[in-house]
């Protein structure tokens, strides 16, 4: 029986990816070695492996925070704007999807979504 999941995404430097993920996103370090962190939160984790390659897959990966109302989105919004971190976006529904939500990009490049999908509890 599968019990859970974790997507493993290449970093350029693990220390800063730490820092971004549990100082500004809030996130747990639930394991962590000399070149992988996996941090998580409720039932999901995303995990990053510094290879040493200098390379990542930025631009091309988008890491999605579900939260519980589109008023939550909008909390992490501000706090995130506390912090002092620049956003990609500001809060606002998708055109095309049912999907609230906002952006920001990490030290590796990754879009950071927070997002209230409607009409489903994540």
């Amino acid at each position: 029986m599968i019990t859970s999941m974790v997507a493993f995404y290449p970093c350029l430097d693990l220390a800063e990816t730490q820092d971004f993920y549990t100082k500004v996103i809030g996130l747990q370090t639930v394991f962590s070695t000399e070149t992988v962190r996996i941090f998580g939160i409720g039932h999901g984790s995303f995990a990053f492996v510094q290879y040493g390659d200098g390379q990542t897959a930025s631009g091309k990966l988008c890491l999605s925070l579900n939260c519980a109302s589109r008023e939550d989105v909008d909390a992490e919004y501000q706090r995130i704007l506390a912090l002092g971190i620049q956003t990609k976006s500001c809060p606002a529904p998708h055109l095309s999807q049912p999907v609230y939500s906002f952006f920001l990009e990490d030290p590796n490049g990754y879009t950071v979504e927070f997002q209230k999908i409607d009409g489903l509890n994540l």
